[in-house]
């Protein structure tokens, strides 16, 4: 297969599960008027509590003026705090509030149960050729990330 049709497949499995994740939990980030990328940046709060800006937006893969444009709506919406740093006043650190950890808390609970129930469809085999296939695709990225940060 050429190399085209493999980056126009990874493409379209990227988009499709993208989607999909998106629309699954369309009713729960509806309810909490949130989307996808909010729900990224307070679940990935959550597991990195006091985390800068442009720490969220190296992890995210984003810009950091767009991060702190949508922190600052997360802030307003009364899923974030920003809080100065005590070591450094300069620094400005995230943390969700008790509304963010709670909104995170659903969603992802929300997730594991969808995931369990599907996940029990599928033997033992079927498992490990799935992770280990997101795996490698992951590498496969990863790698073609590092290249690119490279030639910067």
């Amino acid at each position: 297969m050429d190399l085209l049709l493999y980056e126009q497949q990874v493409e379209e499995l990227n988009r499709k599960l993208t989607f999909q994740r998106s629309r699954y939990l369309k009713e729960a980030y509806e309810h909490y008027r949130i989307t996808d990328m909010q729900y990224s940046v307070l679940s990935y709060i959550q597991q990195h509590p006091c985390t800068t800006i442009g720490s969220v937006a190296r992890a995210l893969h984003t810009d950091a003026g767009n991060m702190s444009a949508l922190c600052k709506k997360l802030e307003q919406g009364g899923y974030l705090i920003r809080k100065k740093s005590e070591q450094d006043e300069r620094i400005v650190e995230l943390c969700t509030s008790e509304s963010g950890a709670l909104c995170v808390q659903e969603i992802s609970h929300k997730m594991q149960q969808h995931y369990e129930e599907q996940w029990r469809q599928y033997n033992y085999k079927d498992k490990e050729l799935i992770v280990k296939g997101l795996e490698k695709l992951n590498q496969f990225l990863d790698t073609i990330m590092r290249k690119e940060s490279d030639l910067r």
